[in-house]
């Protein structure tokens, strides 16, 4: 019998990971909620229906958002959850959503600012591209990668962006047409997030499963000559390297060849087991994987950018600390770093 100690840190461990939703249906479909106390239950099925009505709304206001674009001919991207939550999850209360990521790779901005600004949502000051209009959060990109805060991840993409824009295909969504990812373009920018953000969250590893799932010899295929061409065998090869391990999920091998999944060097063996042991890649692990293959010195900008971004996105780190003083603000970062080190 699971100890009351036991669940909670399962309930909460879910919860940071964005999975309490699958955890409540899990346990329902298996009938095991009669194993939890009545507050654990309810915690769990609070959490759930907090996905559902939380989703609905960002659904409806994304459909809202989509309608005044497409009357003025404007075409936005979504990224991350809010288009899989229609692509992937069958059920609404499984994937926790937070806010929602609008790639747009044209020159219309300002219209789309006009757009969000007229149904209501308020800039963020302290955060250039994100509106809010009560629990809804719009958060516009002008690149797929988030190159407008931290500028050397421009250098990630071998191609550039535009070829993810070209393959875009429309799709409906809610009744409103919106341009899509395709699916192995997809596979790739989820990859670079996680990347990103040292793979922390579990639900961004589902994501990805969640769309190789069923896939056909052809599809492969299709995947593995899109890596290619984008020069991203490396970022998909470390994320699928975790998902075999994490969800013994099983990859063709003319797969595992092609992205030598088990040719792995040393050091990149290492960090990924850290992943799988302690729930998140070590905090200096985005250096090594992350880095952009485009000669020593633009390496180098990357880390030092990574490791020492613009004044204004320090201030966006350390929100209480917005009045310091430039010199203050990297003494700051020195010691989030140096605190990071020691306690990874």
């Amino acid at each position: 019998m699971l100890r009351c100690m036991d669940v909670d840190h399962l309930i909460g461990t879910a919860f940071d990971g964005g999975l309490a939703g699958f955890l409540y249906k899990s346990l329902t479909k298996s009938n095991l909620l009669d194993i939890l106390d009545k507050r654990q239950v309810e915690t769990l099925r609070n959490l759930y229906h907090g996905n559902v009505v939380f989703n609905l709304k960002l659904l409806h206001d994304f459909k809202e958002i989509l309608h005044q674009l497409n009357q003025k001919k404007i075409k936005v991207i979504p990224l991350k959850g809010i288009i899989l939550l229609k692509q992937v999850y069958h059920d609404i209360g499984l994937r926790q959503l937070t806010d929602i990521d609008l790639w747009i790779p044209g020159r219309d901005h300002r219209e789309i600012i006009q757009t969000l600004t007229a149904l209501g949502y308020q800039s963020d000051p302290a955060y250039p591209g994100t509106f809010r209009r009560r629990r809804t959060t719009i958060d516009l990109h002008s690149h797929i990668l988030g190159a407008e805060r931290i500028g050397a991840r421009k250098f990630i993409l071998a191609r550039g962006q535009s070829h993810f824009y070209t393959n875009a295909r429309s799709m409906d969504f809610e009744g409103e047409d919106v341009l899509s990812l395709n699916k192995y373009d997809q596979v790739i920018i989820l990859s670079l997030h996680a990347l990103k953000h040292n793979a922390e969250r579990m639900i961004w590893l589902v994501d990805i499963k969640g769309l190789l799932a069923d896939w056909k010899k052809s599809d492969w295929e299709a995947l593995i000559n899109r890596v290619r061409y984008m020069g991203q065998e490396k970022s998909v090869s470390y994320i699928f390297f975790l998902i075999r391990h994490l969800f013994d999920f099983f990859f063709p091998p003319e797969v595992s060849r092609a992205l030598k999944l088990e040719r792995l060097n040393f050091m990149e063996r290492r960090l990924l087991k850290e992943r799988l042991k302690k729930g998140s890649l070590p905090i200096w692990a985005a250096l090594f994987l992350f880095s952009p293959d485009r000669g020593l010195w633009v390496r180098i900008y990357s880390i030092f950018e990574t490791l020492f971004p613009r004044p204004e996105i320090l201030k966006q780190n350390f929100v209480s600390s917005r009045d310091l003083k430039v010199w203050e603000l990297y003494l700051k970062r020195v010691c989030q770093l140096i605190n990071m080190a020691k306690n990874p």
